[in-house]
C-alpha cells in the first residue's frame, strides 16, 4: 500500500527549489519523488539550478572561472560545466596555470611537510594545487608517524 497524499499548504509550496527535493521531503514525512513532482508541475527550478542569461553566456570565457561564480553567486563548477558544455576554452588555455596565484620560497619549503590536504587549509589553496605543486617540484608526499621513503 501507498503513503496517503500530502496535502501542500502555501508554505510548503514557497519552499519548493529553496532547498534539494530530498531535505524537504524529509522534513515533510514524504519522498523526494512527491517534492519533485509537485515542484515540476509547478514549474520551478530545483535548488542550486542556474537560469543562464545570454549576458552570462557572453561571459564565459572572458573571465576566470572562479571570478564569475563569485560575481553569479553560484558554484564555480557550475560555471566550468557550463563553459565546457559550449566548448569555451577557459580564460587561460593553459588551464588557469598563469592565472593562479605564484608559489612563493616560503610556501614551497612546505610542501611535503604535512598532508596536502592539511598544508592546503595552512595556505589557503585547494589539496590538487597542493598536490601538484608538490609533485612537479619532485617532493615526497608527508608521511606522518611513518619513516621517509629512502631514494634509491
Amino acid at each position: 500500500m501507498g503513503r496517503a497524499s500530502i496535502e501542500w499548504t502555501a508554505e510548503m509550496i514557497a519552499q519548493l527549489g529553496t532547498d534539494k527535493d530530498a531535505v524537504l521531503a524529509e522534513r515533510w514525512g514524504t519522498t523526494a519523488k512527491t517534492v519533485n513532482l509537485k515542484r515540476n508541475s509547478l514549474s520551478i527550478a530545483a535548488f542550486g539550478h542556474v537560469a543562464w542569461t545570454q549576458a552570462m553566456l557572453d561571459e564565459l570565457g572572458r573571465s576566470t572561472d572562479a571570478e564569475l561564480a563569485a560575481r553569479w553567486s553560484i558554484s564555480k563548477a557550475s560555471v566550468v560545466a557550463k563553459r565546457g558544455a559550449l566548448g569555451i576554452a577557459p580564460l587561460d588555455a593553459s588551464r588557469g596555470k598563469e592565472t593562479q596565484q605564484p608559489w612563493t620560497d616560503a610556501e614551497i619549503v612546505q610542501l611535503g611537510t604535512a598532508p596536502d590536504a592539511q598544508l592546503a587549509l595552512q595556505l589557503g589553496r585547494s589539496a590538487p594545487a597542493v598536490r601538484n605543486a608538490r609533485m612537479a617540484r619532485g617532493i615526497a608526499a608527508a608521511r606522518p608517524g611513518k619513516p621517509p621513503i629512502e631514494k634509491r
